[in-house]
């Protein structure tokens, strides 16, 4: 059985669907295939009795009016019917580092008058500081919703300052630096690579403003999914591309493991580029390129604990917490399995109807895959009691030390599920559980960087590997790989007028 289209995206993550959403708007015929049961990759819901959570997109930024999220979200026709709550303006996150507390305002300019009231002493450092991440947020034209020009991000010196020795320029104060660099999670931060603007845009994104996603990120998935049919695109769930087809040198289609073929004009692969590639038999494509790609090291995996609660025992929190047992932030990724866990994130997901507590709540914790490569042959669901037992103790170790600070956490759970790094290889398909995608380096930026075209003729990349994670990295990915065949500049000035 065959069919044509315009285009095939494979891979229903944020890129795949937003690719597809322009692409049926401008009138061409697409489809989406996507391996599980349901869609989204990491926008998809996790279900615990009457919980829900949110897989990996736990929180927006710069969606007040006019920022470049609002106006992205009103292209894609989301904005007004989302389930949206607006976080704490004074404290959207808040950080223990060691024995110092710290919370992080909304707006550049609050967050400078608390961080000097913390460091009363630095005030000039602090000043440095936010002047520093405008300059470098504003610099980025793509991510400012301008058509690139010489400022673009694969030109920028930026692109090759890291983030750690620019900080330690503007202050010699160690809290200080682990202050302003707090918010590292969030991009799997190393103080050995990870690039200046990198944090100066996620930074920017989330101080500008911040939102929860009432009732979950799936139903970002879900409007997008319903406005590409409504523009007669096409959905196909449970459909594992596994093969990629040639007509000589020239890719032409897909073949599924359920013995499907799809024909398409063009591919887009939403997929991490190590496992696109593994779909392309040798010869197809330049061995350089294939060991570039393949070459590049990936971010750290989690460990995602999700609890239910008995009603009326846990606090609704409108921020994020993140705990870091010692007072370095760079060091929670370089654990060993006897001191982990040495960090956490804990969110409180919302539901409607929730009134000043909650029942659900979800605890982070970085792991290496080294810790379950083990298990990885084994078949998902039936990993054996040694793996289910391992997920037991580390959960219990994650709940002893959260219950630190939230004392009312361990004795009213009700049941809890986890998440490992083989979870999210086996349902995101990154390799290894990577958290982010692949990793930048700010020593060598441009072999870390994945353009959207590729080698290979009418092959595509989107997502999050293309340059930035998150919302607003893949939702950018999604313009940069469209624009290829619309024209970026006019899909940049209707993404502004929309």
């Amino acid at each position: 059985m065959k069919s044509s289209y315009d285009f095939i995206v494979v891979g229903s993550g944020l890129g795949g669907l937003q690719c597809a959403y322009i692409l049926s708007k401008k009138g061409y015929k697409v489809c989406v295939l996507e391996k599980n049961i349901n869609i989204g990759g990491t926008l998809q819901n996790l279900h615990l009795g009457n919980c829900t959570f949110s897989s990996g997109m736990h929180y927006l930024g710069s969606l007040d009016d006019g920022q470049v999220l609002n106006k992205l979200f009103r292209y894609f026709n989301i904005l007004g019917r989302l389930h949206i709550k607006r976080m704490d303006p004074y404290g959207f996150d808040r950080f223990r580092i060691g024995n110092q507390e710290y919370a992080y305002p909304m707006g550049w300019e609050l967050f400078q008058e608390k961080m000097t009231l913390y460091y009363p002493g630095e005030s000039e450092a602090i000043k440095s500081y936010v002047k520093l991440m405008k300059e470098v947020a504003g610099s980025q034209d793509i991510y400012n919703l301008r058509v690139p020009g010489n400022s673009d991000i694969r030109t920028n010196k930026y692109l090759k300052t890291g983030i750690y020795p620019a900080i330690q320029s503007i202050t010699k104060n160690k809290d200080l630096q682990n202050a302003l660099c707090a918010l590292n999670f969030v991009y799997a931060g190393d103080k050995n690579t990870s690039p200046l603007y990198i944090h100066a845009l996620i930074n920017n994104y989330y101080i500008r403003s911040a939102y929860r996603l009432v009732g979950g990120s799936g139903q970002i998935a879900n409007l997008l999914a319903q406005n590409i049919i409504d523009q007669g695109g096409e959905i196909f769930t449970q459909k594992t591309v596994d093969k990629f087809i040639f007509n000589d040198e020239k890719l032409v289609g897909v073949k599924t493991a359920e013995n499907e073929v799809f024909m398409a004009n063009r591919l887009i692969s939403n997929v991490h580029p190590a496992a696109t590639l593994s779909m392309i038999e040798e010869g197809k494509v330049r061995k350089s390129f294939r060991n570039r790609l393949t070459g590049i090291p990936n971010t750290i995996s989690v460990f995602g604990l999700h609890i239910r609660l008995k009603p009326g025992t846990f606090p609704l929190l409108n921020y994020n917490y993140y705990h870091y047992t010692n007072d370095d932030v760079w060091a929670v990724s370089d654990y060993n399995t006897k001191n982990w866990p040495n960090f956490y994130y804990l969110y409180t997901p919302s539901k409607p109807e929730d009134k000043g507590y909650t029942e659900c709540v979800s605890i982070y914790a970085y792991m290496n895959y080294d810790e379950v490569k083990k298990w990885a042959h084994l078949p998902i669901h039936n990993r054996g009691d040694e793996y289910e037992q391992w997920k037991a103790l580390k959960a219990e170790k994650l709940i002893a030390l959260a219950t630190k600070s939230f004392p009312m956490l361990k004795h009213n759970i009700i049941d809890w599920m986890a998440a490992t790094p083989l979870t999210y290889q086996d349902y995101i398909g990154t390799p290894k559980g990577a958290m982010y995608g692949t990793l930048r380096d700010y020593h060598n930026p441009m072999e870390s960087y994945i353009f959207p075209k590729t080698k290979i003729p009418n092959l595509f990349f989107t997502g999050q590997n293309i340059n930035l994670h998150g919302m607003l990295g893949v939702s950018i990915s999604s313009l940069l790989t469209c624009g290829e065949f619309v024209g970026l500049h006019d899909l940049i000035n209707e993404v502004n007028e929309a």
